[in-house]
């Protein structure tokens, strides 16, 4: 009989198959209905019907304990601004999914793995996009990333009701975590991982332009199949210009009736000067 099987796992910890995406959704749901039937833990299951083995559990245990992230929960319920969820047939939620299509034909189905999400000036709506899109991405089988990257003025933690002072990409970024899968909380939606901007710091333009930033970059789109950065508008500040730099691809968001033609040409002009290639824009009309 194996370890896993004699063993107890810590409550925490006895589904970390499922709470680091190991399984896929088909995987997931025979495992649960065989955990339903003989009344073991979610990776004893795994591991009984072969889906997993020791070492694939040991591993998946070790990365549990050793996040910062997932030892805490979103604090309330997702918010309704994840239209995708809240209101479905809505046409807001179909043009998102038509976005989304559009995406995986453009984007993801080229082999590119991350973007930026920003607009010309404050208020165009991009947390709004970045969050509704990388839920709608995940609701199709995507293992989605959605990071915060306004340092400045964040808002994906409130969004998916995460704790606004709990680790975050500030938290790696200022060397407070080691590793960024420690910021990482998995599974906020199926399929839908998150970064939080984590707690204010100072000089947030220096740390996205720093090497550890393009480090964390690199670690995290290795288990991913694609990654969205939510970022603050460019008429503020730099930084969507460095993150876009940093993943080489940003999708540009404008507001109906707020942002001017010469805004958004101007932002593209400069996501070009930072190496960066647009690939499309949106012009959002949310209320």
């Amino acid at each position: 009989m194996s370890d896993i099987e004699t063993i107890p796992a810590d409550p925490a910890t006895s589904d970390a198959l499922l709470q680091t995406g190991a399984l896929t959704d088909d995987q997931a749901r025979l495992v649960a209905e065989h955990q339903a039937r003989t009344g073991q833990s979610f990776d004893q299951a795994a591991v009984a019907l072969a889906l997993a083995t020791e070492e694939d559990v040991a591993l998946a245990r070790q990365a549990v304990q050793g996040s910062l992230a997932l030892q805490l929960s979103p604090s309330s319920s997702i918010s309704e601004e994840i239209v995708v969820i809240s209101d479905p047939a809505s046409p807001r939620s179909e043009s998102l999914r038509l976005l989304r299509t559009q995406i995986i034909a453009q984007h993801v189905g080229a082999g590119r793995r991350a973007f930026a999400v920003t607009g010309a000036t404050d208020g165009a709506g991009a947390s709004f996009i970045a969050a509704n899109l990388a839920a709608a991405l995940s609701q199709v089988g995507i293992k989605t990333l959605l990071v915060d990257a306004n340092l400045r003025n964040p808002r994906i933690d409130a969004i998916f009701g995460i704790d606004p002072n709990g680790p975050g990409l500030s938290t790696y970024l200022s060397m407070e975590a080691n590793r960024p899968e420690r910021v990482v909380y998995a599974n906020v939606l199926p399929n839908l991982s998150v970064v939080p901007a984590g707690p204010p710091v100072g000089r947030p333009q220096e740390l996205l332009s720093g090497a550890r930033f393009r480090t964390g970059v690199d670690i995290l789109l290795r288990q991913y199949d694609v990654a969205i950065f939510d970022t603050p508008a460019t008429n503020e500040n730099a930084d969507a210009l460095t993150v876009a730099g940093v993943l080489g691809y940003a999708l540009v968001v404008a507001r109906r009736n707020h942002a001017y033609l010469k805004d958004v040409q101007v932002l593209t002009q400069q996501l070009t000067s930072s190496r960066a290639t647009v690939i499309g824009s949106v012009l959002n009309d949310y209320d």
